[in-house]
């Protein structure tokens, strides 16, 4: 196994650990050795993992004290929701519903700001995906799961608002996988493009609230299919 490879190994123990023992807020963790005994690695291993995780303020480390859960857990950044899930990891249903939430509330002031601020170069590009999406219906799954990113993240750079793709980059990193399995369905999928004409038209025309109202109802199918199948593996 490539160092590489270990670390992401490691890195994914560690993480998978703690949110199976539900550690508390600000709960000491166990120690660089017990981790390293734990999985069976040098401490030098365990240490870039944790330096990893402190960077992104998951926990902290202590000199002479030990190593804690952030007692703060707002203030972890978000790109630990794209680390989870680059790593494989699930997370919790509860964490998963929030981040829906959260997405559906910048999805929907995005679209706002587009209707308001995309230039005739934006409306050529979401209206070529528009139409990319169209021809991959029923020939590539991949394809439109893809596209279907590219059309919501073509809404965000239609914003002009660097800051707001940077935060909502991290609920798409996560999101991959329920994205794959939604798109799988090619009736899903032509509805979801009927979604995104209706959309895109709405963009063109600058109506801001016939827009967002579409939008809801397009973030609140996928969230359904989300819940079904919650409740569906219980």
């Amino acid at each position: 196994m490539s160092s590489a490879a270990q670390s992401n190994t490691i890195l994914a123990d560690i993480i998978a650990l703690i949110e199976e023992r539900n550690y508390l807020p600000g709960e000491r963790l166990p120690s660089e050795r017990e981790l390293a005994e734990r999985f069976g690695v040098g401490r030098g291993v365990i240490r870039e993992a944790l330096s990893i995780l402190e960077s992104l303020r998951y926990i902290q480390r202590k000199p002479n004290s030990g190593i804690y859960l952030n007692p703060y857990p707002e203030h972890a950044s978000l790109e630990t929701l794209s680390l989870f899930a680059g790593l494989g990891i699930d997370l919790a249903v509860e964490k998963l519903d929030q981040a829906l939430e959260v997405r559906r509330i910048l999805e929907i002031q995005a679209v706002g700001l587009a209707c308001e601020r995309r230039s005739d170069e934006d409306m050529a590009n979401i209206d070529g995906i528009v139409q990319k999406f169209e021809e991959s219906i029923g020939v590539s799954k991949a394809a439109t799961a893809t596209l279907d990113y590219e059309f919501h993240m073509a809404i965000f750079r239609a914003t002009h608002n660097l800051v707001l793709m940077q935060v909502v980059s991290p609920f798409y990193v996560m999101s991959a996988h329920r994205r794959d399995r939604f798109f799988s369905d090619v009736e899903r999928s032509r509805i979801s493009n009927s979604h995104h004409r209706r959309i895109a038209e709405c963009i063109r025309r600058r109506d801001v609230s016939g827009a967002q109202l579409i939008m809801a109802e397009h973030i609140g199918r996928v969230e359904a299919l989300g819940h079904a199948k919650t409740l569906g593996s219980k």
